[in-house]
């Protein structure tokens, strides 16, 4: 390698970017330039480089003396070719940089991206209901063994959450962006009302009830059934025979959960137990199926369906016992 040349090379463009050298210094760095390959350029050209930030460009006068007018016969210059080597330099290291922030932009994507994706689930209690506010503003009760989940992006481009259990759902009205509750076999679509949903896995229907504005209720199944449903109306899909029907309801028995109070005005005692079931997240077996036809009137405000089987046991003379969430009526 030529060492001894290389030297001179930093040496003559020291001088040259210090603005004091010679025609004569010009010409040899000329010729010791022309003498050296690419990369053995390269390590004086980066030193040089990086001297640059302060370059005062050089005078009319001492441009003249370095770069006398060709008469027939053209030079390249060597700094046109050093400019060349250093603008294929900086081009590199544009595309590293720009490489990296491509790759970075990737990555930060990718991750929010994820983070997007990732739900967000509540689950309530064995017993008793839970309370949500999304991020909307739209709220949602949650009865007994019930969880909603929805994306971290919520409201970003849908309002859409998943349901399994009971919820009654009070929807901030949107009319660009629908409100979607998904159960395990229907979407639920709304712009903004106020509507009661019982979609528990493990029973075989799914039912919502709506109690304001209006509501589309669309299947999952190949058949993908509508329909659209009007206030004190409820939709009932049956999980084994796959049939959907409307049905005409005054809400009390769908929303009962809501309150402390239960208020039955000759209420067939089928219906009754209906209630408590989805009260309290009991199931309830009976052994005499004529109790059913019963009717009852009163009032419960008590918390503890002990207390109210206890009065239920006076008025119909049954006995009942309790086992894993199962009442048996004898």
């Amino acid at each position: 390698m030529n060492t001894d040349i290389q030297n001179e090379v930093k040496s003559l463009l020291n001088k040259y970017r210090s603005g004091i050298i010679s025609p004569e210094e010009f010409k040899t760095l000329t010729s010791d330039m022309n003498q050296l390959s690419d990369a053995e350029l390269k390590n004086p050209f980066y030193e040089e480089w990086d001297n640059f930030t302060n370059y005062e460009p050089l005078s009319q006068d001492k441009i003249n003396a370095l770069y006398p007018r060709p008469e027939k016969k053209s030079h390249i210059s060597p700094f046109i070719k050093a400019k060349k080597y250093w603008l294929q330099i900086a081009a590199s290291i544009l595309l590293v940089v720009a490489c990296g922030i491509t790759t970075l932009y990737y990555a930060q994507n990718q991750n929010m991206k994820y983070l997007a994706e990732q739900n967000i689930v509540i689950n309530s209690g064995e017993y008793g209901t839970s309370l949500v506010t999304l991020p909307d503003g739209s709220l949602v009760h949650l009865n007994a063994k019930s969880s909603l989940s929805y994306k971290q992006d919520f409201g970003h481009n849908e309002r859409r959450v998943s349901l399994s259990g009971e919820g009654y759902f009070e929807v901030e009205k949107n009319t660009d962006k629908r409100f979607i509750v998904s159960t395990d076999v229907m979407d639920i679509t709304v712009t903004g009302t106020k509507f009661n949903v019982y979609a528990y896995e493990h029973k075989d229907f799914v039912e919502m009830a709506l109690v304001e504005g209006s509501v589309n209720v669309t299947t999952k199944d190949p058949g993908h059934n509508t329909l659209s449903v009007k206030p004190k109306q409820k939709v009932i899909y049956n999980k084994l025979t796959g049939q959907l029907s409307l049905e005409e309801t005054s809400n009390q028995i769908e929303t009962a959960w809501l309150t402390k109070e239960l208020t039955f005005r000759h209420e067939q005692m089928k219906n009754v137990f209906r209630c408590l079931e989805r009260k309290f997240g009991v199931v309830f077996e009976i052994k005499n199926p004529h109790i059913l036809q019963d009717v009852y009137t009163g009032t419960f405000n008590d918390e503890n369906i002990e207390s109210i089987l206890r009065i239920l046991k006076i008025h119909y003379g049954f006995e009942y016992t309790i086992n894993n969430g199962i009442v048996t009526i004898e």
